[in-house]
């Protein structure tokens, strides 16, 4: 293959990465940008870690940001990447969502029932527990 067939093989392989891997790169990281500095109190957001949170204060390089009832967490202002009004086909978190079924009833503080031990060193006694390479009752305790 003549040389300047190779040069041009190997230009349009560039122009083709460009436009494949770094313009939309590109694009997404301005978006987030102007996501950040458009933030405002009162928003619904989501963090690069996927917690939910809505903004309580803003500071220059901070967020106060509420993912729970009375818990705030004081992050990084680039970690937030997204509204969740923004996010397509999904809702926020439900904040009032009941508590999960634990097997505890409510008022006692009883351990729920896990059925019969099914042998020594399984019981709620039980001092010690297996280590590394340890995988049951040794013959002292048999």
């Amino acid at each position: 293959m003549p040389a300047p067939v190779q040069l041009l093989v190997i230009v349009v392989a560039m122009i083709a990465f460009w436009a494949i891997v770094m313009r939309p790169a590109r694009n997404q990281q301005k978006k987030v940008q102007r996501l950040q500095n458009e933030l405002e109190v009162g928003q619904e957001v989501v963090l690069s870690a996927g917690i939910f949170g809505t903004i309580r204060a803003l500071d220059e390089g901070r967020v106060e940001l509420e993912v729970a009832p009375g818990t705030v967490l004081t992050v990084a202002r680039q970690v937030v990447v997204r509204r969740v009004a923004d996010i397509d086909g999904s809702a926020a978190p439900d904040r009032e969502a009941p508590p999960s079924d634990t097997g505890m009833e409510r008022g006692t503080d009883a351990a729920p029932d896990t059925g019969p031990d099914t042998g020594p060193g399984t019981g709620p006694d039980r001092t010690t527990s297996d280590g590394p390479g340890e995988s049951g009752p040794t013959k002292a305790e048999d």
